[in-house]
């Protein structure tokens, strides 16, 4: 068989000539054609042959991982598809084509695996090995990976520059060895060579290995299997039927190295237990001891790579991504592309000449300043929770590729400084900041952050509350804004007008969620901000129950608490007028009245702010006019709780010692009622304070007071826990024991009063009392139990908020009035009713008394 016809054969491919004896060998061509197929049942036959003995002694040169059919490949390519190791990382892939594959939950743990971090391609989902960035082979189906790369000048002394940027040495230009990724350093070179060099070996068995040059070496075997066959190696396969043993890397690599075209038999479920597969399109696997041996047998010559890297010993190393807990010799790795030293102190300085880093994080470092970084591929940098004061132009002129940058969590005094235009590249190509955390208060986007090709930008709990100037109109490319943790109140009513590019808002404020402020286009259901439980986005009163309700009560509130007053101030006569009692209430309707007015202001400024809300919201909440109504209602409710308690005492000592003067007077009750109001002013007037300004009490909701029955956070809140909740806790407590005596001393057979008439109308009034406690105990009791849960931890809807503040509390001070004055009314008619019936019965009885008298007088006569 001559050897021109196997001159397609890759490393100089064996050739058995018609003689036994004479055997000539051939250099390699460096085109490869398509391998061709034999009958059928040679290839079974040659597949159950060639099948590779799974390899587990030999050590492999670097760490390794098994794949699910046990071959062996980088243990950071422990999900790479193009090694067959389970999927790609593609965060698109769905679990069930996940496990068809092999794939468990070691694939996406880069706890139990190691294979983080990965690189995520600019307009894919598909994330790759920071190890393959910038190596000159494309592995992002939109070439993200390489298509920015900034490539050192070959020294063109000593270096050979190959048409892909690859440097090599110069002596290995046309040496015959592939160096260059392209192959462009074997391109163009005048071979001299013969097309046959005829060497006479002995006739086989033979051990064949080749040179990488093309050259083709026999070794005898002595060893012989029972068949007559050779023995061998385990680096080797052999060649049915012609006594060969040629290298196991030769097995499907797409071209006939067989005389009989064997070793392309059935490539479909060839499969290598224990050897190194390649990665990319291809079946080739390559035994250890050929692995960093200095002659690539991989298409990517990845069998060569990543075998000189000594990993320092408080390092974890993936190739050529190094993440770091201590100090080490970082001066000493040229090639990284992956650099995590978050907490080790690292300076800038140390970082040195890095040409091919792709990502650094020095976070938690104690860094004053960036420095002047010159890292020309560097697309991330993490510089967060340090202790950096200013960056400024200069900090980023060394980093012409940077797309990523965390600024999170450092003292910044002001925003980005200096003249960004002069570094336009930075300019044009970062997308992506991290300001979380970084404390400021206003925000002139187009002054602070001059980055108009900008796509992320994330502002988390940076304290922005104004948003001033043309608002992120310079962003014209923006897609992402995270403003949540930022009490943002005040901004341009433009604030997203061109940015046609938006796709999602995340913010603490339901206003910047509204369609009047959105762009066009914008997807409403893709801006998350916390839901107003009473606002919307064009009323102050979101709901027309809420409305509706709110004028029923506020009516009902006015007419019912100043009639009560007028009857009891003007139309009620004789002992009753005088009494302690009557006092009291007459102060409850006036407190009462008081919740009314507040319900009348809520409703005027929802029909004043109607269809506009979006941009009164604001001004509202801060006006004085809010803090009027929002004073007005805690007021009222806590002079009310405060008055019954006094009512409730005054009841005790009337039923309790009938006989003791030992209870309120008309005056002592004005008293008490005064001290009352006295105290509730104090109350309210607290959060008004200089020193208490800033809780912005009042102005936390539409409706001007904000009860604390929700987890929601807000300044002062634990003042209102303990007005609201603790202090009534008390004074309900106080009146639940004082009915309860009020109530023993009724039923009790142990009071006895020679003044039957005055201890029946006690009687009558304490029960018309226990109405009335009972409605404000019922409406008061689920607002403290709320409050005791939810600072307990347990969620409460936001609804119940504007639920407790607007039906709950203004319901009781209308039903006030209607229970105690109904009663009132009721009594004098029944009083009424008996007195009538009294005199009906004096009258009857005096007639017959007469008519009696005049009977006995006429009997007599």
């Amino acid at each position: 068989m001559p050897c021109a016809e196997h001159n397609n054969l890759p490393n100089a491919a064996l050739c058995q000539l018609t003689s036994s004896s004479d055997v000539r060998v051939t250099k390699r061509e460096t085109d490869k054609k398509e391998s061709t197929r034999g009958p059928a049942s040679l290839l079974q036959k040659a597949h159950s042959k060639l099948n590779v003995r799974n390899v587990t002694a030999d050590p492999f040169p670097f760490p390794s991982v098994a794949c699910p059919d046990q071959h062996l490949t980088h243990e950071f390519l422990a999900c790479d598809a193009q090694s067959a190791c389970w999927l790609d990382y593609d965060v698109s892939s769905n679990d069930d084509i996940s496990k068809e594959h092999g794939a468990d939950e070691s694939c996406t743990d880069s706890n139990k695996t190691g294979f983080q971090p990965l690189f995520l391609c600019q307009n894919s989902a598909k994330w790759v090995p920071y190890s393959f960035v910038c190596d000159h082979l494309q592995d992002c189906e939109d070439s993200s990976d390489e298509d920015v790369c900034v490539f050192p000048t070959c020294v063109l002394s000593d270096q050979y520059q190959c048409a892909n940027k690859q440097c090599v040495p110069l002596n290995q230009r046309c040496d015959e060895i592939v160096q260059c990724l392209d192959e462009s350093d074997e391109a163009d070179c005048q071979k001299n060579v013969k097309l046959f060099q005829s060497i006479f070996l002995p006739p086989p068995p033979r051990l064949v290995n080749f040179d990488g040059r093309g050259n083709v070496e026999y070794s005898p075997l002595d060893m012989e299997r029972a068949d007559g066959g050779p023995v061998c190696p385990d680096t080797h396969l052999f060649c049915p039927g012609d006594g060969y043993c040629v290298p196991v890397y030769v097995r499907c690599n797409g071209v006939n190295d067989c005389p009989g075209k064997e070793d392309e038999a059935e490539c479909d479920t060839y499969t290598c237990p224990g050897l190194y597969r390649c990665r990319g399109l291809v079946t080739t696997c390559v035994h250890p001891d050929h692995l960093c041996d200095g002659w690539p047998q991989c298409p990517q010559l990845d069998d060569e790579r990543f075998c000189n890297i000594t990993c320092p010993h408080n390092c974890s190393c993936l190739g050529h991504a190094f993440t770091c807990s201590g100090d080490f010799q970082v001066e000493l790795f040229f090639d990284l592309r992956y650099l995590d030293v978050r907490g080790t102190g690292l300076l800038p300085e140390r970082i040195g000449e890095k040409p091919m880093l792709i990502h650094l994080s020095m976070a938690r470092c104690e860094l004053k300043q960036v420095g002047n970084l010159r890292l020309p591929n560097l697309r991330s940098l993490d510089v967060s929770d340090n202790r950096i004061t200013s960056f400024s132009a200069s900090d980023l002129s060394g980093l012409t590729n940077l797309q990523n940058l965390s600024m999170a969590r450092n003292p910044l005094s002001g925003m980005f400084t200096g003249n960004f235009s002069l570094i336009s590249p930075v300019n044009e190509v970062l997308l992506q900041i991290d300001l979380s955390g970084v404390k400021f208060e206003e925000l002139d986007v187009r002054s602070s952050l001059p980055f108009p090709r900008l796509r992320s930008l994330n502002l988390t709990n940076s304290g922005v509350t104004r948003v001033i100037g043309d608002g992120f109109r310079s962003m014209t490319s923006l897609a992402v804004l995270d403003l949540r943790g930022c009490h943002v109140t005040d901004f341009p009513r433009d604030i997203f007008e061109g940015l046609g590019n938006l796709r999602q808002v995340f913010a603490d404020n339901f206003k910047l969620c509204c369609p009047a402020t959105l762009p066009a286009g914008f997807n409403p259901e893709n801006c998350r901000a916390p839901f107003n439980e009473v606002s919307s986005c064009d009323a102050l009163l979101r709901s027309d129950f809420y409305r509706v309700f709110l004028s029923v009560l506020a009516a009902l509130a006015l007419i019912s608490n100043l009639g009560c007053f007028c009857l009891r101030v003007f139309a009620l006569t004789g002992r009753g007028k005088k009494s302690g009692f009557n006092v009291f209430v007459t102060h409850l309707c006036v407190s009462d009245f008081v919740m009314g007015v507040y319900l009348v202001m809520i409703g005027v400024a929802d029909r004043m702010y109607l269809g506009s809300y979006l941009w009164e919201d604001t001004a509202w909440k801060n006006s004085a006019g809010c803090k009027v109504a929002g004073l007005l209602s805690l007021l009222s409710s806590e002079v009310s709780a405060l008055l019954i308690c006094l009512i409730t005492l005054d009841r005790f000592l009337a039923i309790r010692f009938p006989f003791s003067r030992l209870r309120f007077s008309p005056f002592s009750a004005q008293v008490a009622c005064l001290l009352t109001w006295l105290a509730g002013v104090v109350l309210v007037t607290v959060p008004l304070l200089p020193a208490t300004s800033h809780w912005r009490f009042y102005s936390q909701t539409g409706i001007c007071i904000s009860l604390p029955v929700t987890r929601n956070e807000y300044p002062g809140e634990h003042y209102a826990f303990g007005v609201m909740i603790l202090l009534n806790l008390v004074v309900f407590l106080l009146i639940a024991v004082g009915q309860i005596s009020v109530y023993t001393a009724m039923t009790g057979n142990s009071i006895t009063s020679t003044d039957t008439g005055r201890r029946s109308r006690d009687l009558i009034v304490a029960r018309r009392l226990l109405t009335v406690v009972v409605s404000d105990f019922l409406c008061w009791f689920p607002i403290g139990l709320l409050g005791v849960l939810s600072t307990s931890g347990v969620p409460i809807a936001g609804e119940v908020n504007v639920g407790m503040a607007i039906l709950v509390l203004p319901l009781n001070s209308a039903l006030n009035p209607f229970l105690y004055t109904l009663n009132m009314i009721q009594e004098k008619r029944r009083k009424a009713r008996e007195e009538k019936l009294l005199k009906f019965i004096l009258e009857r009885r005096k007639r017959e008394l007469v008519e009696g008298a005049g009977g006995t007088d006429m009997e007599m006569l």
